[in-house]
């Protein structure tokens, strides 16, 4: 199996208020900045109950392949967000909020 970037237009609030940040072996909750999460058999935050239905890494920047099959091994049920995009868009999102556009 192969992994390649689909373009589709997407909720950000939605992905934003469902995203689990991972690391290699751990994760952490945008939410409540929870850390330390460990992955296995993770559908919500255990400390503030965010459910979770998307995941990104840091270390997927750069097309970085490997972060997101062995996340995929670990958390199949989650749809993995290619961290650069997130990013930019939300980034964007801030701007326009900190400037009224």
């Amino acid at each position: 199996m192969e992994y390649m970037r689909i373009w589709q237009e997407v909720d950000i609030d939605d992905i934003a208020n469902h995203l689990v940040m991972v690391e290699d072996l751990f994760a952490h909750c945008p939410g409540c900045k929870q850390i330390g999460i460990d992955l296995k058999d993770l559908k919500e935050c255990p400390n503030c109950g965010r459910a979770f239905k998307y995941v990104t890494s840091k270390e997927a920047k750069g097309g970085k392949v490997d972060i997101v099959v062995r996340t995929r091994k670990k958390l199949p049920d989650l749809v993995f967000v290619d961290y650069d995009d997130y990013e930019r868009i939300t980034g964007k999102k801030k701007a326009e909020k900190l400037f009224n556009i």
